[in-house]
């Protein structure tokens, strides 16, 4: 696989740096009658209808919302709505217990929450990808446990606001990791345990970006420490210093990017339902070739799998990328320009005093991450090298043990898609967990 063609990758790095500088040909372009792009994308829809119709029917999953999906596996589904300090609106999905399983009414024996956070510029469906068997949300509900799904801000389940509105308001896109770490990952926390009725989740699951901003409300609230039994990082991006995949290669380009974003007034980047990614999805579900075009983009960011299946680019493509906010992005090349390090968001000198009273944006101090975490990492992981992981345990200030998954191949992306995840990540994991159910003698 890593013999693949030059050509294949000189295209899959193309998308993805204009994926990178994408706007939304939608809102640029509405002023004009005759927008060009809608025309090309509606002749394509036209010549490649039958085929598209084909693939809902053997891809549905492709074609559905996360509520939908669950509901569809035959597990019981909850959507919630949580409102951070900021206003935003996050949207979470609850399985409340597994698909052969009954809701405990009226007893004493409770089923203990577990909370689960997703990468950057996606959603819950990473959690739920795979085969129910091999798929970590429905493992955990079907091993006892209350499941609870996260969305941060921005993505298309969580784009909403109480007073900004996300097509017109471009404040509603002034953000990055800081605010999912200040506001979304703690308001998400609260509103779990307050309808659960507990005082601790029994764990805290993030993947990739899912563990930064856990890391980030931990060391600027004591509390969440408190909150959760254990926190278990999967491909944790922290410092990126040794970042190996195509984005290490538009990091030099962040403050021009900065730039045009600013100048431009480009705040949301990545829509689900955006020009590009709709062309570049159409093209993928309705040719091999464009398959293997889409498959060599995902490889190019997430790493190469040695096992996967081909239809797992046609599933993904209808559910990432899901949008997100421009300064998102730019953290992460932020961090990687910085070196082993882990910092706010650079707004520039004078963003830096107004906001840090300092010229340069401060460390996160990880030692305040109290916790009890274990970090589960992989050698040919693009994102969370060897080398950023081994930096990162050495400062966590209660690293309990990590977990190296045996196999010299899996990538970053075969957390979500390896057709072996529960055999070598998921099932070692649940027994590093506590006891599913808790007895609770003065429930009412």
């Amino acid at each position: 696989m890593k013999g693949t063609s030059t050509f294949f990758q000189s295209v899959a790095s193309f998308v993805i740096v204009y994926c990178f500088l994408t706007l939304d040909t939608r809102t640029v372009l509405s002023p004009f009658v005759n927008n060009p792009f809608t025309q090309i994308k509606e002749l394509l829809q036209h010549i490649l209808q039958p085929r598209l119709e084909r693939c809902i029917i053997q891809e549905p999953e492709s074609f559905m919302t996360t509520p939908e999906i669950i509901v569809s596996r035959g597990y019981p589904l909850e959507i919630h709505h949580v409102v951070t300090n900021d206003g935003y609106i996050l949207e979470l999905h609850r399985i409340p217990f597994g698909r052969r399983d009954t809701r405990f009414e009226n007893g004493t024996l409770r089923r203990k929450p577990v909370f689960l956070l997703h990468g950057m510029m996606a959603t819950d469906h990473f959690w739920l990808f795979s085969s129910s068997n091999n798929s970590l949300a429905y493992i955990l509900a079907d091993h006892g446990f209350d499941v609870w799904l996260g969305n941060t801000r921005g993505n298309m389940y969580s784009r909403k606001h109480i007073s900004l509105d996300p097509n017109t308001d471009k404040e509603f896109w002034n953000y990055s990791w800081d605010e999912m770490g200040q506001y979304d990952v703690p308001s998400s926390i609260d509103y779990v345990l307050n309808v659960t009725r507990q005082e601790k989740l029994a764990a805290y699951f993030g993947y990739s970006l899912g563990c930064s901003v856990f890391f980030m409300s931990a060391t600027q609230y004591p509390r969440i420490n408190d909150q959760v039994e254990v926190m278990i990082g999967l491909g944790p991006t922290v410092s990126v210093a040794h970042l190996n995949n195509f984005f290490r290669f538009l990091a030099p380009f962040v403050k021009p990017y900065q730039f045009l974003q600013q100048w431009l007034g480009i705040g949301e980047v990545h829509r689900n339902d955006g020009f590009l990614h709709q062309m570049t999805r159409l093209i993928g579900e309705t040719s091999h070739f464009g398959a293997v075009i889409g498959r060599h983009v995902l490889f190019q960011i997430f790493g190469y799998s040695e096992i996967y299946n081909e239809n797992d680019v046609f599933r993904l493509a209808g559910h990432y990328p899901a949008g997100g906010s421009a300064n998102s992005m730019a953290h992460l090349l932020q961090n990687y320009n910085s070196g082993e390090s882990f910092l706010h968001f650079d707004h520039g000198l004078d963003g830096n005093m107004e906001r840090y009273g300092t010229i340069h944006p401060p460390e996160y101090n990880l030692t305040r991450v109290t916790a009890p975490v274990y970090l589960v990492h992989a050698d040919n992981d693009p994102f969370a090298t060897v080398e950023d992981v081994s930096w990162l345990m050495a400062r966590l200030g209660n690293l309990k043990g990590t977990l190296r998954v045996n196999s010299s191949s899996f990538s970053h992306g075969d957390f979500i898609w390896s057709p072996q995840l529960a055999e070598l990540v998921h099932l070692p994991v649940i027994d590093l967990l506590p006891s599913p159910f808790v007895y609770q003698q003065d429930y009412i």
